[in-house]
């Protein structure tokens, strides 16, 4: 054999057969993920280790009730808020103001129901925003307490800067909340008695899927996407019984306390003295439950999955050759 030969032969035997090469399949980019995606998946299996309902309960009861300055500042912002309304020309009933302090959007209802009472129907839609704007700084405040004395942290300024770090995601949870009760209500008012399930629904599930937000902006460092998706995906590890737990919260604060008579369930601007304990016992379970939000997630934080990274598009081929 020739020399050119041998050299034509090592060619041959080093190339990969033409078959080989049209036969593997050619990588392609990874499916793309749908909008949703990053928010509600990807979901952690079998069961979470997030406390039980009677111990949440528990522990945020002893948070708000046994810390001072919680419980005090429970009684000055109702206090307050009554005094305010009061000049505008509210007229009752007081037991509105059982759900001053309420978690959006039980919270939000009360708003709604009080600017209109206040500015009518047309100005009052509008002036339901100022409502919302003093509701999240009162929660933003709330939350960045409750988060100090859960992680063992003495109160003071540094409260305050956790509660201005929280404050843009209890302004978007209430802006959320507004748009869930008009949808809600709009829909309710065409299917007609049906609706009031479909607006307490409406309620179980904006307490549901947006409490923590406010918790998780107040101890991490996270946009604000990123927290109202975190959220979410807080609300639905499997096994936690974050339905539930919002599920009696609205029945607890909204049904039972405008069926049973109590004082000052009546129109009027004078409440009694067993009116006033009602309210802020009332308010004072309203931060127990933020309290017992709090604690559940800072149980299983590091349990929350990341949202989906985003796929990065592929580059285009160019068209020159």
């Amino acid at each position: 054999m020739t020399n050119k030969n041998k050299r034509a032969k090592g060619r041959n035997a080093a190339a990969p057969p033409r078959s080989a090469t049209r036969s593997a399949p050619a990588s392609g980019p990874p499916p793309r993920r749908g909008l949703l995606d990053s928010i509600f998946a990807p979901r952690v299996a079998g069961s979470s280790s997030m406390p039980g309902l009677r111990t949440s309960v528990g522990r945020g009861l002893a948070v708000s009730a046994g810390t001072p300055a919680i419980a005090v500042g429970v009684a000055v912002a109702v206090i307050l808020e009554w005094l305010v309304v009061l000049a505008l020309g509210f007229e009752g009933p007081f037991a509105r103001f059982t759900n001053a302090l309420a978690l959006p959007p039980v919270g939000s209802s009360f708003d709604a129901t009080l600017s209109v009472g206040l500015f009518g129907q047309r100005i009052g839609f509008l002036a339901i925003l100022g409502f919302v704007v003093v509701r999240a700084v009162v929660q933003a405040l709330f939350v960045a307490a409750v988060v100090e004395v859960l992680r063992s942290s003495s109160l003071g300024r540094w409260t305050l800067v956790r509660a201005l770090r929280t404050l843009p995601a209890t302004l978007a949870v209430g802006m959320a909340a507004v748009g869930i009760l008009t949808i809600a209500g709009q829909i309710g008012a065409m299917i007609g008695t049906i609706g009031l399930f479909l607006q307490l629904g409406a309620l179980v599930f904006g307490v549901y899927l947006l409490a923590f937000a406010p918790v998780i902006a107040a101890s991490e460092t996270r946009r604000l996407a990123d927290s109202l998706g975190r959220s979410i995906r807080a609300a639905r590890l499997p096994g936690a019984g974050n339905l539930t737990l919002a599920a009696i919260y609205v029945f607890l604060s909204f049904v039972v306390l405008a069926v049973v008579p109590w004082p000052g369930s009546q129109l009027g601007v004078n409440p009694t003295v067993a009116a006033w304990v009602v309210v802020l016992v009332a308010n004072l379970l309203h931060i127990a439950m933020q309290s017992a939000v709090a604690f559940r997630y800072l149980s299983v934080a590091g349990e929350v999955p990341e949202a989906a990274p985003k796929r990065r598009s592929a580059p285009r081929a160019s068209g020159r050759r």
